[in-house]
């Protein structure tokens, strides 16, 4: 996905012009419009501050036929390249872009966001390609979490997007590591919230494995890096709670 991403928008940037080609007072009817039009799929979309969301309710994201889930996957990436081609074309300051596809059941939901600031620091050459594909940020929800997940619209700061942004590095890493899989899989962490300069997250892992040595390095090192990456002074600590709210680890991060 990321390589069609990326060669779309280099195809933009080459054609781009200057003026604002959607302005902010129709931004969300030319969005609509076009990502009907790209996509085939009805959207629907809302701004909060300066994070924009993007709604798709796909019925063949869950199939047990490749080429019909493929063809869902096909959607998502031309929504996800239309949207943000809009925003790097509009004068609206839009920061973060949440584009979510999930099926009319509510059994599973696919999210993925987009840091305005990654792709044009990506383009204008200050930051590398291996750079910028650590930065995206993709969530997966289960039939438990996947409606509240849709029906949640709130403005994302860029501590809760870094926040996010290091459980899917996580999820990443234990991609390419069995053994890092299997215990991320079982502790499954996920975003919660910020309070003042405290990230929390849940987990509904075994104490004894989210207690060890390595696994608190891990998330330590992981969150240290992006922190740094960033720029944020405003993240200190992660607290990790279980599912009765009790808290069963904190890690300092400075």
């Amino acid at each position: 996905m990321l390589k069609y991403f990326v060669c779309s928008l280099i195809i933009f940037f080459s054609f781009c012009s200057c003026g604002p080609s959607f302005p902010k007072e129709t931004l969300v009817q030319d969005i609509e419009k076009l990502v009907k039009k790209e996509s085939g799929v009805l959207p629907k979309v809302e701004i909060i501050k300066d994070t924009l969301y993007l709604d798709l309710e796909m019925e063949n994201i869950v199939s047990l036929q490749s080429e019909v889930v493929a063809e869902a996957i096909s959607s998502l990436q031309s929504a996800v390249f239309t949207i943000t081609r809009i925003a790097l074309s509009s004068d609206a300051d839009i920061k973060i872009i949440v584009v979510t596809a999930y099926d009319p059941n509510f059994q599973v939901a696919l999210r993925m966001f987009q840091n305005i600031d990654d792709v044009k620091s990506y383009f204008y050459q200050r930051i590398s390609r291996s750079d910028y594909e650590q930065r995206q940020l993709i969530e997966m929800d289960n039939p438990e979490t996947t409606k509240a997940t849709v029906m949640d619209k709130h403005y994302i700061t860029i501590e809760e997007f870094v926040s996010r942004l290091v459980i899917s590095q996580l999820n990443m890493i234990g991609k390419t590591n069995p053994f890092i899989a299997s215990i991320l899989t079982a502790l499954n962490l996920r975003y919660l919230y910020i309070d003042n300069d405290v990230v929390f997250l849940s987990s509904s892992g075994d104490d004894e494995i989210l207690s060890s040595h390595y696994i608190k390095q891990l998330i330590t090192n992981e969150f240290q890096k992006n922190i740094e990456k960033y720029k944020i002074e405003t993240i200190n600590s992660v607290i990790i709670l279980d599912n009765e709210n009790n808290s069963v680890l904190k890690l300092i991060l400075k």
